[in-house]
Parts: C-alpha cells; sequence; structure tokens
C-alpha cells in the first residue's frame, strides 16, 4: 500500500523540480540586466543568427535556468524545418541547438 503513494509523490517532486528550474524574465528585468553588464543586449547576440542562414525568427524567450540567463530562439529554415537555439545571455556562446524535423 505505501508503494502507490511513493509513485505519485516522485513526479510532483520532479514536476516541482523542474518548474522551480526556470522562469522567465520580464522586460524590465532584462534591460536592467543589460544595464548593470550581467547580459549581453539581444540586439548583439541576434546579429550572430542572420536570416539568410537561421531563417524567420518565430519566438524568443529569456529565462534563468539554474542561475543562468539564457536567451530561447525558435527560426523557421527556408526549407520549411525549425531549429530551437539557446545561448548563454551572458557570453553569448550557444548551450544547445535543436532542428525539428
Amino acid at each position: 500500500m505505501k508503494t502507490m503513494w511513493l509513485f505519485p509523490v516522485l513526479v510532483a517532486g520532479t514536476i516541482s523540480a523542474q518548474v522551480a528550474a526556470s522562469e522567465d524574465l520580464s522586460q524590465a528585468e532584462i534591460r536592467e540586466l543589460v544595464r548593470q553588464g550581467e547580459i549581453i543586449p539581444l540586439e548583439t547576440i541576434l546579429a550572430q543568427f542572420p536570416p539568410g542562414e537561421y531563417g524567420k525568427l518565430l519566438d524568443l524567450e529569456a529565462e534563468r535556468e539554474h542561475g543562468t540567463v539564457v536567451y530561447e530562439f525558435e527560426f523557421l529554415r527556408a526549407d520549411g524545418r525549425i531549429v530551437e537555439i539557446e545561448v548563454d545571455a551572458r557570453n553569448g556562446r550557444i548551450l544547445e541547438q535543436e532542428i525539428e524535423d
């Protein structure tokens, strides 16, 4: 009987940890972090991804993940595939890149 409660508790703990691991940032928070020199302006980082090579920008988010501010971009390429890119906002380094089929 005790085992039946263990699975839901473990699942709930995993979901809670994932939710707490990332936090969306507001525009005001982003501006303040740029002003303080903590992160690179979005325009500077976007310049790394020319539309001719990466396609049309569909979506972008700024999140704090495990203490690091991350810009997340979603591009629609000319071939119709979507590219998702995560960039460290402190230094502009690509953390992850995924092409959806």
